[in-house]
């Protein structure tokens, strides 16, 4: 370890990131395990985050506390794709009718980073600062399609996906069929895979390194989304994607 880093810190700044990739909380016996710190110094540490709200404990479970999640939300006004993406999330908008969102990858996790609220006064969507399972999101499976592609084996081996729905796609075989539609098609569907009654559709955004940074995607009702008439804004969304790219830098293939 380099002699500048506090090793304390260190392992309380590892215990904030296995809460933040774990919103439906984790004992202290959990945290013990997968941070590989002594029962004791995680005790101490939990104590003293729980006094300063960067965790809270529920039921004898730790989550990330509301302090952590202020500290978070307020960082991402400081990203430039979040003051980028207003203009073609509210155009997407007010194109398709449904809420747009703009999210990136954090670990396994899809953060949502921007939302522009559908014109109709039905809403369906999550908040900024929410995560979301890659595999059961469009924006999410954008991510696994072109970020952590050669990583699902190693994912499925190591993990059991929770099915949210009926819909949820919870096998590596299935995920590799979907994941080959993603790059065939350029975009990506949640058809009720996360939520009963709701639909996504999401495609990529690069920036100037011609790297995925984000994902930029439309959610709606299923009742008068259906996934055909959903699929028929996929050109909608493939374009504002494309556009806030080159605003990102991307000049293209």
């Amino acid at each position: 370890m380099n002699k500048y880093q506090i090793p304390n810190i260190t392992k309380t700044c590892k215990i904030l990131m296995l809460l933040a990739e774990n919103p439906k909380g984790l004992s202290a016996s959990e945290i013990e395990e997968r941070s590989e710190t002594a029962r004791t110094t995680v005790y101490r540490i939990l104590q003293t985050l729980c006094a300063q709200e960067m965790v809270q404990k529920k039921k004898g479970l730790f989550f990330a506390g509301t302090q952590l999640v202020r500290i978070g939300l307020e960082s991402l006004h400081s990203m430039e794709i979040r003051s980028l993406c207003v203009p073609y999330l509210r155009d997407l908008a007010n194109k398709t009718g449904c809420t747009s969102h703009l999210a990136i990858p954090t670990g396994w996790q899809s953060l949502i980073l921007e939302v522009h609220d559908s014109p109709n006064p039905v809403r369906v969507a999550s908040r900024p600062g929410t995560t979301v399972p890659l595999y059961c999101s469009s924006t999410g499976k954008i991510f696994l399609a072109h970020i952590y592609k050669n990583k699902l084996k190693e994912y499925y081996s190591n993990h059991l996906p929770e099915k949210f729905t009926a819909n949820t796609i919870t096998t590596l075989e299935e995920m590799q069929e979907e994941v080959n539609k993603i790059l065939e098609k350029g975009y990506s569907v949640d058809a009720q895979e996360y939520h009963n009654n709701v639909c996504c559709l999401a495609a990529p955004v690069r920036n100037g390194s011609r790297e995925i940074c984000a994902s930029i995607g439309i959610t709606g009702p299923s009742d008068n989304l259906s996934e055909n008439r959903l699929e028929g804004f996929s050109e909608e969304v493939i374009t504002a994607a494309e556009n806030l790219s080159k605003s990102m830098g991307y000049s293209g293939n």
